[in-house]
């Protein structure tokens, strides 16, 4: 592989030769470098022969022979499934969330009916794994979706709507003593899991260089890390109101009724900090950003000195929605000033 920058020698860098070339202009419209005779003939490269050249998502270019570009951007990963079955799945789930696309599950001591058991339980747990080969003791999965079918902004969005919407479901199952609303907050919450390993997907496949930070919807690769964090939270929250919905029907939707205020006032909150998601922030929104961190701060305080909600596990679950609500402005206020720093920087 070799990196293209302007000039003309080469040095050695921390281990590595780097090659400085000029830039030509060729017929006033085409920008052209020439290749290191050194890396052409290591590289069996000959006169006609293809090149892939990749744009990384720091803007630099990769170059490398054609004939191993299709290798490269395959991304094959193989999961052997042994004795330790959860660590085989844990196994199976960080292949699809690191980037791969295809992935092949071996098992030679499963039989038919396990094998289909598998098969069934990726693809309701997973965006885009499809089964595309299957016989005895393997199974193929490829991944069907990418950036342009189901791009981060929306999934993000959905992801959002439907944890709001189960707010709403166990603020009205609470309100009627209906438990058939916490089976649909217990229902959604797998679709909540499926989006998130989704969106961490897309940006570890970001920070591999194989999918641009522009077309994820970030203004610099160096966003994703705190995205991945405000999706980790966001995932935790939906989590937080499935243990409510859980605490709900062990103990009946009534029981909680000194818990449906806070839940309610949380809920606007979350509204409110979600609608910043994917805007950007100026003065205003930072200042909005500090008002909403006062007020989660001091709806957490009537949590605390409510002897209503003492000893329910619902109380917890609503101050852990409120800490990562503000967690999440303080990520919204860090890639404020991410931006800032690289629009200074770039000028």
């Amino acid at each position: 592989m070799s990196y293209i920058y302007p000039i003309e020698y080469s040095l050695v860098r921390g281990g590595r030769v780097v090659y400085r070339r000029r830039v030509q202009v060729v017929g006033g419209s085409t920008y052209t470098v020439s290749l290191p005779k050194e890396w052409v003939r290591s590289v069996g490269l000959r006169n006609g022969s293809e090149v892939a050249i990749e744009v990384m998502p720091d803007l630099t270019l990769r170059v490398y022979p054609g004939s191993r570009g299709v290798e490269r951007l395959e991304l094959e990963s193989e999961v052997e499934f042994g004795r330790d079955v959860e660590l085989s799945i844990a196994k199976l789930v960080a292949s699809y969330v690191v980037g791969y696309r295809r992935i092949t599950v071996s098992c030679p001591t499963c039989s038919a009916s396990q094998l289909e058991e598998l098969a069934r339980w990726v693809t309701e747990r997973t965006i885009g794994l499809e089964v595309v080969e299957k016989d005895a003791g393997y199974v193929v999965f490829r991944c069907l979706v990418d950036v342009s079918t189901l791009p981060m902004a929306e999934a993000l969005s959905t992801l959002t709507r439907l944890t709001i919407r189960s707010m709403e479901d166990v603020e009205r199952s609470i309100s009627t003593s209906s438990l058939d609303l916490l089976d649909e907050v217990l229902g959604r919450d797998n679709l909540i899991d499926k989006l998130y390993l989704y969106i961490l997907r897309q940006l570890n496949q970001t920070l591999l260089g194989t999918v641009s930070y522009s077309s994820v919807g970030l203004n610099s690769i160096a966003e994703a890390m705190y995205w991945a964090m405000i999706v980790r939270f966001l995932e935790r929250i939906a989590d937080y109101v499935v243990s409510i919905a859980e605490e709900a029907r062990r103990l009946g939707p009534e029981k909680l009724g000194p818990v449906l205020k806070y839940l309610k006032l949380l809920h606007e909150k979350y509204d409110e900090v979600t609608k910043h998601l994917l805007l950007k922030h100026g003065a205003e929104e930072l200042a909005t950003f500090g008002k909403l961190m006062v007020e989660l701060r001091n709806v957490e305080a009537e949590i605390r000195k409510d002897k209503t909600t003492l000893g329910t596990a619902s109380a917890e679950s609503l101050l852990r929605i409120s800490a990562h609500l503000r967690d999440i402005l303080e990520l919204l206020i860090d890639i404020h000033v991410l931006r800032d720093l690289i629009t200074s920087t770039s000028t």
